[in-house]
Parts: structure tokens; sequence; C-alpha cells
């Protein structure tokens, strides 16, 4: 037999066998372009609405005469304010002075989308574990509320932010122990540094 006869039955069958698991070079990329075509995620407006809060701050505070602080007091320390990873957190770390003497931790806030809350969580140094806060706007007031247990005790906690007219931020904090009435516990004022 004749190669050269035998050639193109060759070709031919190195076309019928191998040309169908050869992969088309313009389907991949076109469903490559598909996907790169995909629109990041990005943070909703909840997230902008916090800006307020990012920076430098140095604090004072002023602690109600409560069964938690039956003396009252003072405190003040300072408050580091950050974007989080792509915009859809912040984080903030605390340090300070407080009646119950230093004070550290570190807090992420986040919005939850699909309870249409913001989530906060605090992380700090006098406590286990971490504190769970549900956020709301009440007009221009930024309200979280936690549930607790301290020491055996049940604990609700209200925090309201208020972003003032020359900048600075006004926190109030109240108490309920097991189901009882909010009671005034602690006001901070917060006022940003220039760096």
């Amino acid at each position: 037999m004749n190669s050269f006869a035998a050639l193109p039955r060759i070709v031919a069958a190195a076309i019928v066998f191998l040309w169908p698991a050869t992969p088309s070079q313009p389907q991949e990329k076109t469903a490559n372009s598909a996907v790169q075509k995909e629109p990041a995620p990005t943070p909703g407006p909840e997230m902008d609405q916090l800006k307020f809060l990012r920076g430098y701050w140095r604090y004072v505070s002023i602690y109600d005469k409560t069964s938690f602080y039956p003396n009252g007091g003072k405190g003040s320390g300072t408050y580091i304010t950050t974007e989080g990873p792509g915009g859809f957190s912040q984080i903030a770390e605390f340090s300070g002075i407080s009646p119950d003497g230093r004070e550290s931790g570190h807090e992420v806030t986040t919005w939850d989308s699909q309870e249409h809350v913001y989530k906060s969580y605090v992380f700090g140094n006098n406590f286990p574990g971490c504190i769970v806060r549900t956020g709301h706007w009440d007009g221009t007031t930024l309200i979280f509320d936690a549930d607790f247990v301290l020491g055996g005790t049940k604990l609700h906690l209200q925090s309201s932010t208020v972003e003032n007219s020359d900048g600075s931020v006004t926190i109030a904090e109240k108490f309920g122990v097991d189901g009882g009435e909010l009671k005034p516990t602690l006001t901070l004022k917060a006022t940003r540094e220039k760096i």
C-alpha cells in the first residue's frame, strides 16, 4: 500500500476524532467575558449613613449614679473608626478609663440586608465573648439595642448616637434590668481630632 494514498484517510480520521475534543477558543472567551462582566457587590446606602462616625475621636463620659455605679463617675479615652473591607463594615477600636478602670476593645458594625437592621459586634476586656447589638435610625438618632446576661442578671442596653451641629457626637446609654424600665447610665461626648 502506498503511504501517500493512506495519508488523506489518516488526516480525515484525525479531523473526525480529534476536532470535537478540542475546545473552541471563541466560545471560551465568550464564557469568560460573561463572568468578567458580573458587577462586583457594593455597600448599600446604609453604610454611607455611618460615615460620620469615621475618624480619630477623643471622648469624655459621665456615668450616672446607678446600681452599677453607686457613686457615678467620669471616664475618658479614644475611639478610632475606619472603613472595613470593601466598605461593608466599620471597625472601631476603643481605649480609655471608666469607673471600672481601664477598658479597651473593638466593635464591628455592618448592615444586615435580610433583617434590614445594623448589627454591631462589641468585644471588650471587661466581659467575655461578644455583645451583639441591633441598630436602626429614628430620625437623626442611631439607636442600638442589646440583650445579654452579666453576672447572672439579664440586662437590656440601649445606646443612642447623635451627630451634633459642631461635628461632635453624643452617645447616651440606658440600661434596664430583668425587663425593667430603661434608666440613664452614661452620657459620652466625642470630639473628632484633626490628624
